[in-house]
């Protein structure tokens, strides 16, 4: 059926193709028929006719443009067969009209050169039709048929013979055209069959015959080509050997049958789930190996979206089979390697991705397996943490923790919000082990709303003081289309005044979608909440949008804090940050602040907020409400070592 389509395409393309040639033949021969005749017909008609056949001509080129243009497929090239049909019906009925119209009465020489020409542009239309027969004999018929009228009209002799001449020539020319039609549709046949059968030669030495994969060659070739690319752009790209668990068991039990049904849905469900760039080929049995470019730029990062693009395929193969009536559940184990790291060939890569997909079978199957020691290292690092935060969140091992922040006269004005993971086993875990994974892994959302409700309960317990409790938003928190009604259901649960929450974005995530952020930020200041921006400095921010947004406050980041006695660029974007805050009428926090030293040089370029060890670590609830919010106790010598 697709040679089929493929020959109707061709004959299309070929009556499109001559339409420059007919253009030009019609352009001619009406223009000479107009020169002659114009002393023996009317003026007038010979100039409507004469525009008519013009505008046509010029409308047949303009479609003939566009055709060529858009490159119809053959899907669509039933719909230009038509408009090439009608343009055609007019043109023949252009032409049957000059026998009509232009027909000179008595003028026999006259008479015989209109009949010429006419005849002439009907025998041309056999060369440039034939291969649309339906097209070229309605031309044939609506060009020839009214000179044989005219002819027979005129009631001598002469007209029956010129008549009866004209229909043999009308006759002849329908045979003709049929013939040549054949020959056209016999050569095209023939060309479509050899190609057809070229492909056929081709996709078996390049495609599996079972699942319509590319093979072993195929693949070959493609890692060989990314392989290269890799290496010149210096990025990372993996290869992963998948084999379905005990897949010998089923064909053994069931039959070959069900097995290759089950090679193929496997092979369904891989594609599915794979990017155009990805490739995915079956080496032969139960086999099938998966080529991602581009993966990552850095070691640890490709890692990391390898394991996470392993651990997705070996979830699709676990889903149920339904193959023949039987339920099927398989598993498989996925062996992986990056690239390019020491391999000098794909069969390297191939031969280490099956290592390591062995290794994955022997700890167990239904699992993946890195090929180097480190990266699995990593990988199993990564999963552990991982399941890690699933379970501290069910078993409440976090915890929030409150560092202070004081003004230049030692005054406690707020506290930032930082968790702490409490782990039964390794003891407290640095958000920074875990913030990363937390937020790949989308878990971020989860956090995000404990600690969100936890500080808000905070803040509900801190209703006697005017402080402002900080909370850090992860920029995937962020950009949860339900964010905003996600903070307004957790003021309502926890009572929490609005006014003495502040949130903290960093710079990329502003950046990231300014007009979104602008918008979300503006939701969040209706109800009364602040903002800060968090690690000022280090990210992309621009005036442009820093005006634009409708923060409170700005963080400087503590790497700039940090030697700011001791750098003086360091010291310059600390106090071009302060001007630039004070312009604007932003507040500003220094972060990092320790020694006396660190807090006397920001005082002196006009920072008058701050947080750090020379005031507080970060505390417990209940140790920040017994140390500084009792009594007396809000107000701190900042000369002494908290």
């Amino acid at each position: 059926m697709g040679s089929i389509i493929d020959i109707k395409t061709e004959q299309v393309r070929l009556v499109y193709s001559a339409i420059p040639l007919s253009a030009l033949a019609i352009f001619i021969n009406s223009t000479l028929l107009g020169i002659v005749l114009w002393t023996v017909t009317s003026s007038e008609i010979i100039l409507s006719w004469l525009a008519a056949t013009y505008l046509l001509s010029a409308l047949r080129l303009w479609h003939y443009r566009k055709f060529k243009a858009c490159n119809p497929s053959p899907a669509d090239i039933g719909r230009w067969r038509n408009q090439a049909l009608i343009a055609t019906v007019l043109s023949g009925l252009l032409w049957g009209t000059a026998s009509l119209v232009l027909f000179p009465g008595d003028d026999i020489a006259h008479q015989v050169f209109l009949a010429f020409v006419v005849a002439g542009m009907s025998a041309g239309a056999v060369t440039t039709l034939s291969a649309y027969t339906t097209a070229c004999l309605v031309f044939i018929s609506l060009a020839l048929l009214p000179i044989v009228l005219r002819f027979s009209l005129l009631g001598s002799s002469l007209g029956y013979t010129m008549a009866f001449m004209s229909a043999l020539f009308l006759v002849m020319l329908m045979i003709t055209s049929t013939r040549l039609n054949r020959t056209i549709l016999g050569a095209l046949e023939m060309r479509y069959g050899r190609q057809v059968a070229e492909a056929t030669v081709r996709r078996q030495a390049l495609y599996d015959t079972l699942t319509d994969l590319p093979n072993r060659r195929m693949f070959f070739d493609r890692l060989k080509q990314e392989l290269a690319r890799s290496q010149r752009h210096k990025h990372l790209g993996v290869v992963m050997f998948l084999d379905i668990d005990h897949f010998k068991k089923i064909n053994d039990s069931l039959g070959h049958l069900v097995g290759d049904e089950l090679l193929v849905a496997v092979a369904d469900r891989l594609k599915g789930r794979l990017r155009d760039e990805d490739v995915i080929a079956r080496l032969g049995g139960d086999e099938y190996v998966i080529l991602v470019p581009e993966i990552g730029d850095a070691l640890e990062g490709a890692t990391r979206r390898a394991q996470l693009f392993a651990e997705e395929l070996l979830t699709l193969i676990r889903g149920h089979f339904d193959i023949r009536g039987h339920n099927l559940h398989v598993t498989a184990s996925i062996g992986i390697t990056l690239f390019p790291l020491q391999q000098k060939t794909p069969e390297d890569l191939l031969q280490q991705a099956d290592t390591a997909m062995y290794q994955a079978k022997r700890e167990g199957r239904n699992s993946a397996c890195f090929f180097l020691p480190n990266m699995q290292e990593a990988a199993n690092h990564r999963l552990s943490i991982e399941k890690g935060l699933h379970q501290a969140l069910a078993r409440d091992e976090f915890e929030l923790y409150y560092q202070p922040q004081f003004d230049s006269h030692g005054v406690l004005i707020g506290a930032e919000a930082l968790l702490r993971w409490h782990h039964p086993e390794r003891g407290t875990v640095s958000p920074g082990e875990f913030i990363t994974i937390a937020e790949e892994s989308g878990i971020i959302l989860e956090i995000g709303e404990w600690v969100l409700r936890a500080a808000c309960r905070a803040v509900s317990a801190l209703s006697l003081h005017h402080l402002t409790i900080s909370v850090n938003v992860s920029p995937r928190q962020f950009k949860d289309p339900n964010f905003v009604e996600r903070v307004k259901r957790v003021l309502d649960d926890t009572g929490a005044d609005p006014r003495r929450l502040r949130i903290e974005i960093t710079e990329s995530t502003v950046i990231d979608n300014i007009e979104q952020t602008i918008v979300r930020l503006q939701q969040l200041k209706a109800l009364g909440i602040s903002f800060s921006i968090d690690d000022f400095g280090t990210g992309y921010s621009s005036l442009a949008y820093l005006k634009r947004l409708p923060v409170d406050v700005i963080k400087i980041d503590q790497s700039f804090v940090r030697d700011i006695e001791t750098d003086a660029n360091d010291a310059a974007i600390v106090e071009t940050i302060i001007v630039m805050a004070k312009h604007l009428g932003l507040g500003v926090v220094a972060e990092g602040v320790e020694p006396e030293s660190m807090r006397s040089s920001l005082l002196s370029k006009g920072c008058h907020q701050f947080q750090g060890y020379l005031f507080s670590r970060p505390l417990p609830f209940p140790i920040l409400q017994s140390q500084y919010l009792t009594g007396q106790a809000r107000q701190v010598d900042p000369k002494l070592p908290a």
